[in-house]
């Protein structure tokens, strides 16, 4: 179901590089109801209509020619240029999530991947209607123990309940929540199995185990198979909200890891491969040469490059 627009007077900057997705994204709103829609096409030039426009939301990708996005949602958290409480959509490839996860987490900001651009309407009404909370998934047998920890996490987070293991796996599956809670005593299937499949779906996913039993057997297993965490059992529930706050801050950390170390592999392949070419050059190959070139420049770019474009890049230095 699509969210309609809550205010047609709702201004909307879209800030995006290539012409057809900018385009693309101002005919979907406009279909929709949103008719005031300025675009930009660098971060400068998004920064300046900041300055000079009230905006009520700002859709951005992860990287614009002279800024990225990390920078340019520091610049606008920093209320130097707009409300620093201005709403934020990113928008990237799905391969992108796992590195935008962290970033959209660090400045409350909403994420939605370009192939699911139907769902564009309701990414934006959601960021209208307020600020993102985090997503949290209760999977726990005892509808009174479930009840409860969902009364005190629902001020702070979006809290779904599952009371067996299928029920679950089926709303995980749904919603892929940011973080769940589970209980490794189920009715219908163990916990470490049902831990067992989430990580299997989704590695990077944060699994706090919430559990009675003690054994240190017990823990070890639970961590081994991919849990972020442990609560035990009688819960805390004073404590319960910075415990979850706790957990979704080390995934954030686990992203970032993440995205350093591959940059740092695409660093190091970019730098062995212009070593070969440099290699090969002075050995007289240059055929072999323009192939470790051309494969640097597809990997800082992420896109291969095609012959009309490498006759083109070469012209640049004749």
């Amino acid at each position: 179901m699509t969210l309609k627009p809550h205010d047609q007077r709702h201004s909307i900057l879209v800030a995006h590089h290539e012409d057809p997705l900018r385009v693309a994204l101002r005919k979907t709103l406009k279909e929709v109801g949103y008719h005031q829609i300025a675009v930009a096409d660098t971060g400068r030039n998004t920064l300046n209509r900041l300055l000079r426009d009230r905006y009520h939301l700002l859709i951005v990708p992860l990287e614009l020619p002279d800024l990225n996005c990390w920078q340019l949602l520091r610049m606008v958290k920093s209320s130097a240029f707009c409300s620093p409480q201005l709403p934020v959509l990113v928008v990237c490839d799905a391969q992108q999530m796992p590195l935008a996860e962290p970033l959209a987490h660090e400045h409350q900001a909403r994420l939605l991947a370009l192939d699911d651009f139907a769902q564009l309407p309701n990414a934006v009404a959601a960021c209208l209607n307020g600020p993102q909370k985090p997503t949290v998934l209760i999977i726990e047998d005892h509808p009174g123990t479930a009840r409860l920890i969902e009364l005190n996490l629902k001020i702070n987070f979006e809290v779904e309940i599952a009371l067996t293991g299928q029920e679950g796996l089926e709303a995980w599956r749904t919603q892929q929540h940011d973080l769940v809670l589970l209980d490794l005593m189920l009715p219908d299937t163990n916990g470490s199995e049902v831990l067992r499949r989430i990580i299997a779906e989704k590695p990077h996913q944060l699994v706090a185990i919430l559990t009675a039993r003690s054994e240190r057997k017990t823990h070890q297993n639970a961590m081994l198979a991919g849990a972020a965490a442990f609560l035990s059992k009688p819960i805390d529930l004073h404590q319960l909200p910075a415990f979850c706050e706790q957990v979704l801050h080390y995934g954030a950390y686990l992203s970032q890891r993440a995205l350093q170390y591959r940059q740092q592999e695409r660093d190091r392949a970019i730098n062995q491969r212009v070593q070969a070419a440099d290699f090969l050059l002075e050995s007289g190959q240059a055929g072999m040469a323009s192939q470790h070139l051309k494969r640097v420049i597809a990997t800082r770019s992420g896109e291969p490059i095609g012959d009309d474009g490498w006759a083109r890049l070469l012209t640049e230095f004749e």
